[in-house]
């Protein structure tokens, strides 16, 4: 995935790797939520402690050097937020994926495929080709 201009790789569906993003991103959430870190403290001030909470989470999740990487070192709330935001899209399309992986190879994929097999077959027998085809249907002069 590219954050602003620097290309990170991520997989999502490695459980590890899932856990440790999911690890991450809870602490971001406590951390910045955590009000008494701001009190006294410059809009300024405020700003480069939410910086510094995403540059954890970067150098966490992707490895050390990451947030310098992506960041060169500045404060600015809203390329932190718009990086924070990309992973979490990221990670959310990844969720959708699992969704997909599940629903194809759930155990009971298997019996939901022959229900399907069986209810096209019912609609088949009660089709006027199916009865023609098989020689229950008219025009067919059946013989007694």
């Amino acid at each position: 995935m590219n954050v602003l201009g620097v290309e990170l790789e991520y997989d999502f569906l490695d459980a590890d790797q899932l856990e440790v993003y999911e690890r991450e991103n809870r602490r971001v959430a406590n951390d910045i939520g955590e009000p008494s870190q701001y009190e006294g403290k410059s809009t300024a001030d405020s700003i480069r402690l939410q910086c510094r909470i995403v540059d954890r989470f970067f150098d966490a999740v992707f490895g050390e050097g990451t947030a310098r990487k992506i960041f060169r070192g500045k404060s600015n709330i809203r390329d932190h937020m718009e990086a924070f935001g990309i992973v979490a899209q990221a990670a959310q399309e990844s969720g959708a994926s699992i969704k997909a992986i599940e629903d194809k190879y759930a155990p009971n994929r298997a019996e939901r495929r022959q229900e399907e097999r069986a209810e096209r077959h019912g609609q088949k027998q009660g089709s006027r080709n199916y009865h023609r085809a098989a020689g229950n249907g008219r025009g067919h002069g059946r013989r007694n």
